[in-house]
């Protein structure tokens, strides 16, 4: 999940500050490619569209407010809607049960979570015997003088 996280930090990241860094990194490409670089401030012209009906943009508008944003924008809303909240606390509960590792990311809270999750798929029996177990776990746990933190 932390790679979700990132990744949405750097595309808003580049959203905000990225658009200069970008056209420099073409235009030093096209320059060394001997490609034609289009000046930004010149009047963006649509390929299908009148000149009469063209509304007035430069290229620089054209490319970064109406192509560049809105690309990221479509990513970053993209991403919103695949990793919602829900989405997000189930994964992280599923999480816990991988086998990498000996279950090294198993976390009986997290289980308990997911058997509330998807309380039609556990009994009450089943809830309630993997509550008092956790119960358990706490007071052996105090009873030894260890910390439930594992």
């Amino acid at each position: 999940m932390d790679l979700v996280k990132v990744c949405k930090q750097q595309l808003q990241m580049m959203r905000d500050t990225g658009w200069n860094s970008l056209v420099d990194e073409v235009s030093d490409f096209c320059v060394k490619k001997n490609i034609d670089v289009l000046n930004m401030e010149n009047m963006y012209c649509a390929q299908k569209k009148s000149q009469r009906k063209a509304s007035k943009l430069t290229n620089m508008h054209y490319y970064h407010v109406d192509f560049f944003n809105v690309v990221i924008d479509l990513q970053l809303q993209e991403l919103n809607s695949r990793f919602n909240e829900a989405n997000i606390e189930l994964l992280l509960c599923l999480a816990c049960l991988s086998p990498n590792n000996s279950f090294s990311a198993f976390d009986k809270r997290k289980l308990i979570r997911l058997a509330q999750l998807y309380s039609y798929d556990f009994s009450t029996v089943d809830l309630r015997g993997i509550l008092c177990y956790e119960h358990y776990e706490e007071s052996n746990a105090k009873q030894n003088g260890r910390s439930m933190v594992e």
